[in-house]
């Protein structure tokens, strides 16, 4: 594709999103926000990981381009019921398109194109490893 932008009209074009995978790590506590995701289920599961039958006294929570805002609720959410520490990163990845047709004449192309993404470290204090539930 060239650098000129061009007018995906929605009736021509079919818009699929894809992530490159090997961009995200997949630690069992790695929690991965989307606009979907049932925020209630997401906070059990950030308590579940630290609980007394929980190993992990770190959990990492990521959340990208229309999510960061659920993503940085969770944080706090999660914050206000353990009292961890919270570690903020922000940054770019890159993402492409895939634009199949859904007209015969025309061609399949792709689009990059850059997302915000955030990544948040939940950190228990010692004193509270044991104790929390």
């Amino acid at each position: 594709m060239n650098e000129e932008k061009f007018h995906r009209d929605p009736e021509e074009y079919a818009i699929f999103k894809r992530l490159n995978n090997k961009q995200f790590s997949k630690r069992p506590n790695d929690i991965y926000v989307t606009r979907k995701t049932n925020f209630k289920a997401q906070l059990e599961r950030c308590m579940k990981l630290i609980s007394s039958n929980g190993n992990y006294r770190e959990i990492t929570i990521y959340g990208m381009g229309s999510a960061l805002q659920r993503t940085i609720n969770l944080a706090l959410q999660f914050q206000l019921k353990t009292n961890c520490q919270l570690h903020t990163s922000i940054s770019s990845v890159e993402v492409t398109d895939h634009l199949m047709p859904l007209l015969d004449e025309l061609e399949p192309m792709n689009d990059t194109r850059w997302v915000s993404t955030i990544t948040i470290s939940c950190t228990l204090p010692a004193i509270l490893t044991t104790e929390t539930k």
